[in-house]
């Protein structure tokens, strides 16, 4: 019976454990909040329609983790003021009913914890690497495009300077014959082709932007998430014991899709404006 009673007091602390340390998971399947996320674009200019894509995903997203919170916190408030001589009844429960079950529970739990923390040190460790990465990766951007853009904005200069006259009170800058305005068309043409060649290798399908944005999913975001899928044993636990869970879900798959898709917003931010005609054919 000692043994028996040690593993009645271990699954207690377990429990005791849920309220305190909000790493409750759902009884039920979740969504899936990668569902919601945009796939980043290849679109070297920005104004794509990308950057509302990921404003909608994003607060979809939030308005599921405000939801979820709220849920959360009415399973946690009934459960504190469920009699702990009650928790107590129901675990030993269970425990008679499926011993070996209530153990493997346990030690799953403590086995969870450590790789859990190991898990979150890497993470960690992976987001000051990759968060520094693309500060590097915009000034080499901003270089390749600026350069690519120069000697066509300096034909542009020129032929501004050459074939246009100042019209009105305002003194605008305006083309006289079509056929300059022609060839101005076609050098903002030749710019942006040349702008989104340089762009490419960058924010091009398999560019430095991508191969970082996947790098930084697979080395944090999904770490993260394991961690919180591993509270799933928690959840199975409340299960098994008919604990009153309320469909109390962890939070931290919502919130690490979140991280990523902000992640995503700020760095394809750094995109240019497709170059339109500055000056005009005067009618």
């Amino acid at each position: 019976m000692k043994t028996t009673h040690r593993l009645t007091e271990g699954i207690l602390i377990a429990g005791a454990a849920i309220t305190s340390s909000g790493i409750a998971a759902a009884q039920g399947a979740a969504a899936d909040p990668w569902k919601m996320v945009p796939a980043a674009t290849t679109s070297c200019f920005s104004y794509d329609g990308f950057s509302e894509k990921v404003d909608t995903a994003r607060a979809a997203i939030q308005a599921e983790i405000d939801k979820q919170k709220t849920i959360n916190d009415a399973a946690r408030e009934r459960f504190d003021n469920m009699d702990i001589a009650e928790k107590a009844q129901r675990m030993q429960a269970f425990m008679m009913k499926d011993p070996q079950a209530a153990m493997k529970m346990l030690q799953g739990e403590q086995t969870a914890s450590a790789e859990g923390t190991a898990a979150v040190l890497e993470a960690s460790e992976s987001a000051k690497r990759l968060d520094a990465e693309p500060q590097s990766h915009q000034a080499s951007f901003r270089a390749a495009i600026e350069a690519a853009a120069r000697p066509l904005l300096a034909k542009q200069d020129q032929l501004i300077a050459a074939k246009t006259i100042e019209v009105g009170e305002a003194a605008i800058s305006m083309f006289t014959d079509a056929a300059d305005y022609a060839q101005y068309q076609r050098l903002i043409a030749d710019e942006n082709a040349a702008v989104e060649k340089a762009c490419a290798p960058y924010f091009g399908p398999n560019g430095a932007f991508h191969k970082w944005l996947a790098s930084y999913r697979t080395e944090v975001v999904e770490k993260m998430i394991s961690v919180a899928d591993e509270s799933d044993i928690i959840g199975k636990q409340m299960a098994a014991m008919d604990l009153p869970g309320g469909g109390y879900r962890s939070t931290g798959p919502m919130e690490q899709t979140l991280n990523y898709i902000q992640k995503m917003r700020v760095v394809w931010d750094v995109r240019p404006v497709k170059s339109q005609p500055a000056v005009e054919l005067k009618k």
